[in-house]
């Protein structure tokens, strides 16, 4: 598992790229652009970096990580640096180009819609105090909530539910979540909701709880069961 520190380390290697401060912590990773007790059980940093940059610089980006002991896995974007810290940079656009491939023949990334579409609001993320940026923890949420990725079990609605539980008291916190949640169509907030609601039943249902990559969440149910709580609570004030 990799943890802050790592990712921290890889924004600063971006930072002396063309990259600059524009790459911002997503995925699993996002848990450690925020305090939080949530563990992000994850083996990889995932950055979203601007894709035009990508598709001007991407030779210069190889170039500059590689100098600075970072592996390009020739044909993807990832990297594997110094004590094999692993990191894949992402892409992110104009989300009303879809999901799509993007970047140069030398470094491709994978462009995200609803990514994108989080990432054109400034107030979505917050500078570190180190260089680069994060995923406020109301847009985390989100995020996670509107993942579909079935390889990935529960874990991104866990990582969701989680947060939301933590933070649930947080009134500033509360109607960002809110307000992030009004501007989903009806239709995915159906299926974001059903989505959650089948993560909990399968940690529920399941006392050894085998799911790819989220079996360490199966101590903190009732965390999790909480979460669920308060996103059914935002939910029916938007059905009001």
């Amino acid at each position: 598992m990799t943890d802050r520190p790592t990712a921290l380390r890889i924004l600063e290697a971006l930072r002396k790229s063309p990259v600059g401060d524009a790459g911002v912590l997503v995925g699993s990773s996002g848990l450690f652009g925020f305090e939080t007790a949530v563990p992000a059980l994850t083996e990889d940093i995932d950055i979203a970096v601007p894709e035009d940059t990508v598709a001007r610089h991407g030779r210069e980006i190889v170039d500059a990580l590689q100098a600075q002991g970072f592996e390009h896995q020739t044909g993807t974007a990832s990297f594997i640096g110094p004590e094999n810290a692993v990191f894949d940079l992402l892409g992110h656009g104009d989300a009303e180009e879809g999901d799509h491939t993007g970047g140069t023949d030398v470094l491709r990334v994978m462009v995200f819609e609803d990514i994108s579409r989080l990432l054109a609001t400034p107030k979505a993320t917050m500078e570190l105090p180190s260089g680069g940026r994060a995923l406020k923890p109301a847009s985390f949420v989100i995020v996670k909530l509107l993942t579909e990725r079935a390889h990935k079990g529960a874990k991104d609605k866990l990582q969701a539910l989680l947060v939301l539980a933590e933070r649930g008291d947080d009134e500033a916190f509360t109607t960002e979540v809110y307000d992030l949640l009004a501007a989903v169509g009806p239709e995915r907030l159906a299926d974001l909701r059903a989505a959650a609601q089948a993560a909990v039943f399968s940690l529920q249902r399941d006392p050894t709880f085998s799911d790819a990559g989220a079996q360490g969440y199966a101590p903190m149910r009732h965390q999790v069961e909480g979460g669920l709580e308060r996103l059914s609570a935002l939910l029916e004030r938007l059905d009001a």
